[in-house]
């Protein structure tokens, strides 16, 4: 992987780094409380079914190549890799009283996560997301279950003055939170709180809302085809620097053609490439592409709440990214260290 940066106009290189010291140092609070994350969004597990999973109907039995049974959803697999990065993160939501509930807890805990906010559904069951992967791509099948159970009165005050930093994951399916979010995120940056948002795919592909929360956010960090669909351009370039136009650092992650991330300034505008090679990593082998995109945001984002440059983040990103890609699942091959500065 190779990073590029472009500039317009281009300043000397020197300058250039000053000034980019100087605006994480005004965007990033110093370390608070007792978290460095807190994220929200949906908690299941997946079943990821690889090989020959295209289904056929008509009572047709066919053998796929493997399973795996893993922690799924992208804040609970973002909240676990972040663990395993060393930050100190909790997560809120909901799961059933059922096994796939107790495995949950269970593996969030081992990655050094806090699950003391989450809760116990008395009546859903815990939800399930049932990947069929392919190499480079995946179809999902989702049952909602707890998925969509959280909700404005889970949120408290008085977390704003125990973390620094405030994730918000599928913000489609959490359909009960989405009223909330925008009044949520603007008490954030009153508090001195930085946020981020990873919108996952619009299941009903009407993409509503989210150019409205994007002042609120410090970091964007949408695919390419979430990207697309939310600027309504036509290639990432346009997408992003319409993206970064309403305030946040916009990451665009772009699969196996790497990352692209694009800042907006008072001046001039800042772009970076990411692009993989041999260099810096590239993943032995595509098994499953479920999480890889969770875990480049948990990446991405412990190094820009360390106070790295966009490069570095973008870097720590991938490496999260691709050692996911090589297991089923998207925990079982996370990046296990814990990152400093």
């Amino acid at each position: 992987m190779t990073t590029r940066k472009t500039k317009t106009p281009k300043p000397p290189a020197r300058r250039r780094a000053a000034a980019k010291t100087s605006k994480a140092s005004a965007t990033r609070p110093a370390s608070r409380g007792k978290f460095d994350v807190m994220a929200v969004g949906d908690i299941c597990v997946d079943l990821i079914l690889t090989g020959n999973v295209r289904p056929q109907f008509r009572q047709v039995e066919q053998i796929v190549g493997d399973c795996a049974l893993e922690l799924g959803g992208s804040v609970t697999i973002f909240a676990s890799q972040l663990g395993k990065l060393g930050a100190r993160v909790g997560i809120i939501g909901w799961t059933g009283r059922d096994l796939f509930g107790k495995f949950v807890v269970a593996e969030l805990r081992g990655a050094g996560v806090d699950t003391s906010r989450m809760k116990t559904h008395p009546k859903l069951k815990t939800g399930i997301g049932v990947a069929l992967s392919e190499e480079n791509d995946r179809a999902i099948l989702t049952y909602m279950g707890t998925i969509n159970a959280t909700s404005p009165s889970d949120i408290e005050e008085k977390m704003l003055g125990n973390c620094q930093h405030w994730h918000v994951a599928s913000y489609f399916l959490l359909s009960q939170m989405r009223p909330f979010w925008p009044g949520w995120l603007a008490k954030c940056k009153e508090a001195g709180l930085t946020t981020s948002l990873d919108t996952n795919w619009d299941p009903a592909n009407r993409w509503e809302g989210v150019l409205d929360l994007l002042p609120q956010v410090d970091v964007f960090l949408p695919n390419e085809a979430e990207a697309l669909a939310i600027s309504g351009k036509k290639d990432v370039a346009e997408a992003g620097r319409s993206l970064a136009k309403l305030g946040p650092l916009v990451i665009v992650k772009c699969g196996e053609k790497g990352a692209r991330a694009f800042r907006n300034g008072p001046a001039k505008d800042e772009t970076w490439e990411l692009h993989p090679n041999e260099t810096t990593g590239l993943p032995a082998a595509v098994v499953d592409t479920t999480g890889a995109g969770d875990n480049f945001d948990a990446g991405f984002l412990r190094g820009w709440l360390l106070g790295r440059e966009v490069e570095s983040c973008l870097l720590l990103g991938h490496r999260c990214a691709i050692g996911s890609l090589q297991y089923g699942g998207g925990t079982r091959g996370q990046f296990v260290e814990r990152v400093t500065k």
